[in-house]
């Protein structure tokens, strides 16, 4: 304090202007100060040093800062409010004429003698950054110290500043802007802008802190701005917001109430929804009177016939249905068909060929597998929405048709590896393009794929569920799944690595999770929560549990959609009905055993390496009923194509039930032994470390001799 009392008036000046700026600032932006004609910025450069000496401030790397907050904060604080926020607007004002908003100045404000030009060379600064400074002076002075006439033109700086944050994904440091925005135009500006002013820079202020707010989480903030928009706009100009409040309901996992808004919406702009959920008659006929109308066009694969951008308002319809769409999918709900044709007729009629297009194109192609097992149609559409993207620009509709494609369709005609790499890579484009809730999705569905076709589960753990704590911050629904997946390990390895400290004491168990799902409808989880049940029922050999669990996948409404788990439910409940067959000798187990050969064979001409050892072990378990030589074939040829695709557990799979069908037959027992050895070692190179010690603990396997424990084998073929 002594020090500040001896400086001189005009050093205690440079240092006022000093602690406006901040704890820190630029050197070249002083320089820019004191090159100006403004009288009271004069002389900022040759106080420096001197302040320098005397240690409140230092000079190092083209930056000027206090030797300590405290003194920036003593010496901000010293002086009047008045004289503060005067200092602030006049540093504002001349920072912003360096720049293009000063084209947004009206009036007087331009005459000001503080706006005058420096004779400075500006280039080493940039605009944005100088724009940057420049609103958060004026903000400092408040919407209080200036004009009433220019507070919107402060709104705008706000405005422009919080665009190129929210570009660069800055989305906390966006939504200040905005907000601060805001508090220049008052709350009724609304009036004034749609029937007297006739611009957007309130509704863009609103729906870019709506964005913003949306990307960070912030739920009550969405809530707010997007019903601002909702209640005071024209409702042409409503529905980004609509889009904007329905992607955050969704990550709260408010699929109904998205549903029930968006079919509102749906049907004030005429287009035709049941008020009741629709029969299967009803989709069929919608579903034919969608693909007689795309007859119609000449495409071939996204392209040959005109193609047209759509305007702002007809992409927002197109992200309406989007957003309705993803709602009605988590929930199963049977609306979600009709909302897809509605989409792909809206697109050919109007030629649009964009990236949402996209996703309606796949999920057409999605609804030809599912409802007419039509493969090749289905693949098809794939093709044309796959075309699409290599045409357009990556955007978030792009992230969002990539994981409808390879997460649904694609799955059945490249190799399941593939898909997850292009899962992966769907992540990452996400992250890119901002869309963080489909890219951590594209993630969880990646790492689902990698741990059902045998990835190292230690790995898994090392470098996929590392992951989670990304998931949970952007998508919570996705890492409800990844925990569930993590549980699944943890059980298969004997370990509990604690996945669900992630929820901060939200959830703590399976059950919870389970709770949480029946209570919110959410179909999805459920089905999933059961599937994994099953599938570590499955593997643990507890066949009883698992039929438990099949039976309960099968009970959802969701049951009949083909999706990734369609395989491995096949494939399980085919290994189930053989070997209830075993027990009951009833015929409709052996039918539903062939009924999953039968599946397996139509997809083998899709993508032989999904599905190759599948069949060969299913093969081999129906042969095994009849003659023993012959299924032996068989389960050589589902090792080795299991082997060749990388699935190390279902390679230890074949040898484990080679080993349980040899262990009933006389003079074989020493076979059966090396066949479940051979299984406890692949089961070891899967990571599953409990399963394998179970395998050696059922069967009393001694790993270095094959003569022993032959007892145990005993009826192993039952068990």
């Amino acid at each position: 304090v002594s020090t500040f009392s001896k400086l001189e008036p005009e050093v205690l000046h440079a240092l006022r202007i000093l602690s406006c700026l901040g704890f820190q600032c630029d050197f070249d932006v002083i320089e820019l100060l004191d090159s100006s004609s403004v009288e009271s910025f004069q002389g900022i450069s040759s106080a420096l040093q001197h302040l320098a000496d005397v240690g409140i401030i230092e000079i190092a790397g083209g930056l000027v800062e206090f030797t300590h907050d405290l003194i920036q904060q003593h010496v901000y604080e010293g002086f009047e409010l008045e004289q503060r926020k005067k200092l602030h607007l006049q540093i504002g004002l001349f920072l912003g004429w360096q720049t293009s908003a000063v084209n947004l100045l009206e009036g007087d404000f331009k005459k000001k003698m503080y706006l005058s030009h420096s004779t400075n060379d500006i280039s080493v600064i940039s605009e944005r950054s100088l724009l940057c400074i420049a609103t958060d002076q004026i903000n400092h002075a408040g919407p209080e110290f200036v004009e009433a006439s220019q507070r919107n033109v402060f709104a705008a700086w706000n405005l422009s500043v919080g665009k190129e944050l929210s570009a660069s994904f800055n989305f906390g440091c966006a939504l200040h802007y905005y907000d601060q925005g805001i508090s220049f135009i008052g709350k009724d500006f609304w009036i004034i802008e749609f029937l007297v002013d006739g611009t957007q820079l309130c509704l863009d202020l609103y729906q870019g802190a709506a964005e913003a707010a949306s990307s960070i989480r912030h739920d009550s903030k969405v809530a707010y701005y997007t019903n601002s928009i909702i209640r005071n706009a024209p409702f042409e100009s409503t529905l980004p917001a609509w889009v904007i409040l329905m992607s955050s309901l969704e990550s709260s996992g408010k699929h109904f109430e998205i549903i029930e808004k968006g079919f509102n919406l749906m049907r004030i702009m005429k287009i035709e929804i049941p008020t009741t959920p629709p029969s299967i008659m009803d989709i069929m006929e919608s579903m034919t009177k969608t693909t007689i109308f795309a007859s119609r066009y000449c495409i071939n694969q996204g392209v040959g016939i005109s193609q047209k951008r759509p305007d702002k308002q007809n992409r927002n319809l197109l992200r309406l249905f989007d957003a309705i769409t993803v709602a009605a999918y988590s929930v199963s709900s049977p609306y979600l068909p009709l909302l897809t044709f509605e989409m792909v007729y809206y697109c050919l009629q109007n030629e649009f060929f964009e990236t949402e297009s996209a996703v309606a194109f796949a999920g057409f192609g999605y609804f030809h597998i599912a409802l007419k097992q039509d493969y090749e149609k289905g693949k098809y559409w794939a093709k044309i929405a796959l075309e699409i993207l290599k045409q357009t620009r990556p955007s978030s509709a792009t992230v969002r048709a990539r994981w409808m494609l390879y997460g649904h369709i694609m799955l059945w005609f490249i190799p399941l590896k593939e898909a997850a790499r292009k899962l992966f890579a769907t992540n990452q484009l996400g992250m890119k393009q901002g869309d963080f809730k489909t890219a951590v999705s594209a993630l969880t569905l990646s790492t689902n794929i990698a741990l059902l076709e045998g990835e190292n589960l230690l790995l898994l753990t090392r470098d996929r569920f590392s992951e989670m704590k990304k998931v949970v911050k952007y998508n919570i629904e996705c890492a409800k799944l990844a925990v569930l997946d993590v549980v699944l390990v943890d059980e298969l390895r004997g370990e509990n690595t604690n996945p669900f400290a992630i929820f901060d004491g939200k959830f703590s168990s399976v059950d919870d999770l389970m709770m949480d799902a029946v209570t919110n409808k959410n179909i999805n989880l459920i089905s999933n929560i059961y599937f994994r049940r099953l599938f570590l029922a499955f593997w643990e050999g507890n066949y009883d549990v698992a039929e438990s669990h099949l039976r309960d996948i099968s009970s959802l409404p969701s049951a009949k959609q083909p999706k990734l788990t369609t395989i491995y439910l096949t494939f399980f409940s085919g290994i189930l009905a053989f070997h209830r067959y075993r027990q009951s000798q009833a015929e409709k187990d052996l039918r539903l055993g062939m009924d999953a050969i039968c599946k397996f064979e139509f997809w083998l001409k899709f993508s032989p390496s999904n599905f190759e050892n599948k069949l060969f072990l299913l093969n081999a378990e129906q042969t095994s009923l009849l003659d023993i030589e012959e299924a032996k074939k068989h389960y050589e040829a589902s090792i080795k194509s299991a082997r060749d695709n990388g699935r190390v557990h279902e390679q230890g799979l074949a040898n484990e039930l080679m080993g349980k069908t040899f262990s009933t037959v006389a003079n074989k027992s020493a076979y059966a032994i090396e066949c479940l050895k051979k299984a406890r070692i692949c089961y070891l190179q899967w990571g599953a470390m409990k399963k394998a010690a179970s395998i050696r603990e059922k069967y009393g396997l001694d790993m270095n001799d094959t003569n022993s424990h032959r007892n145990p084998l005993k009826h192993a073929r039952d068990s």
